[in-house]
């Protein structure tokens, strides 16, 4: 399934509006951006879908020491996603009242959801012989959802085993490789609402620090409708903070927060957002999800829930149920 596109003039300039901004057409014509942040400050809600090789283990989103590096590398002859389905993943984003899907483009592993020419570690190489971002990519701009594509910074255990070296000279050949991963990403697949970065602890400490106002430049340059975030912020240039439970305890969020905030939620409890079979039946339920809500916009914040899929691809159905009965509860009573 090929991604529809959104073509860009010699100056910059989009020849159509993203279905997803189409409610923001007119702002969009003078500034991409500020219809974006306009958009986004409306959301209500968003759904972060967990997928990738850690679901075949069970042991969470980042599985460390579970499998040796010779092992972990072998997984993608396993990685059938024999039941993702875009559709469903879209289909269910709407009929819970949420407005945009955030999925992971590229995890601590290294292990890319994409086609790229970048490494041979991708899903197209994998048993499953697919491009998981193209084709949700296509099912959320038909359906006017926006996108949002998850990308671990900082670390990447198939290409740096040992880890990212301090210096000029390691973390520029790292960030290299990240634009290209990311050149791909925002050249292939049509508008994307934005790029979630995650790993900030990963560059807490860098003296010379890495490039990210660079990259988000380029973001920015390629795509201006794109907003960027790196969790509760890394350089202070984020256009969105997006902050965790425990975090927004210690008062990283409030009413007078200089950007848009999205507060994150794990549908399964706790933070770990990967799918763990040990805390089934133990899911958010619906009178606690529409509290999440009521406090996400007591805060002028949008509520971002995460389900982690099955290793097979398919939807988690005790998630489904909740956030079905959520998308009913407003339709017929609005946002708490």
């Amino acid at each position: 399934m090929q991604a529809l596109t959104v073509n860009y003039n010699g100056e910059g300039m989009p020849d159509a509006v993203p279905t997803y901004l189409f409610d923001q057409a007119e702002t969009y014509a003078k500034n991409p951006l500020d219809a974006a942040l306009e958009w986004f400050s409306s959301a209500i809600m968003g759904v972060s879908v967990h997928f990738g090789l850690p679901a075949l283990l069970g042991k969470g989103e980042n599985p460390k020491g579970v499998l040796t590096d010779e092992q972990y590398n072998m997984l993608p002859q396993r990685f059938g996603c024999e039941h993702f389905d875009a559709i469903d993943i879209v289909e269910m984003t709407i009929a819970a009242g949420a407005r945009y899907v955030r999925f992971p483009a590229v995890l601590p592993d290294g292990f890319a959801l994409f086609s790229t020419a970048t490494t041979d570690f991708n899903s197209l190489n994998s048993k499953g012989k697919r491009n998981l971002v193209a084709e949700l990519a296509s099912t959320c701009e038909f359906h006017g959802i926006g996108l949002f594509l998850e990308y671990h910074f900082g670390e990447n255990r198939h290409l740096y085993q040992q880890g990212i070296q301090k210096g000029v000279v390691a973390q520029t050949e790292y960030c290299d490789f990240v634009k290209q991963q990311l050149h791909e990403l925002l050249t292939g697949y049509g508008p994307l609402a934005g790029i979630c970065f995650e790993g900030l602890e990963n560059v807490a400490g860098r003296d010379p620090a890495f490039d990210l106002k660079d990259i988000y430049d380029m973001i920015h340059f390629i795509q201006p409708n794109a907003l960027v975030s790196f969790e509760d912020g890394a350089t202070g240039d984020e256009d969105i903070l997006s902050v965790t439970e425990a975090k927004a305890r210690v008062g990283l969020v409030d009413k007078n927060a200089m950007n848009p905030v999205e507060l994150m939620r794990c549908m399964s409890g706790g933070t770990d957002r990967g799918f763990r079979p040990d805390v089934a039946g133990k899911h958010m339920k619906e009178a606690q999800l529409w509290e999440e809500l009521k406090q996400a916009h007591a805060k002028t914040a949008t509520l971002l829930v995460n389900t982690a899929l099955m290793p097979d691809g398919s939807l988690d159905l005790e998630d489904i149920k909740t956030l079905l009965a959520v998308g009913e509860r407003m339709e017929l009573h609005g946002r708490p």
